[in-house]
């Protein structure tokens, strides 16, 4: 891979950790019975499996450049 590939891969990797950043809080969802009540939900767990999954192809892409 050229450089300029590398700088792309490292660019989508920073982009990915800033997303997880700025996803990585904690928000409430309501539930709907008898009584209204808010479980606490972090949008970050819902995403991890894909971030941690879009992370490992670009280590390997990275890898195989070098």
């Amino acid at each position: 891979m050229t450089n300029e590939q590398l700088n792309e891969l490292q660019n989508i990797r920073n982009a990915v950790d800033d997303i997880y950043r700025k996803l990585d809080i904690e928000l409430y969802e309501k539930t709907k019975a008898v009584k209204v009540k808010y479980n606490s939900v972090k949008p970050s767990d819902l995403i991890t499996e894909n971030l941690h999954y879009i992370v490992e192809k670009l280590n390997l892409l990275q890898e195989d450049g070098e």
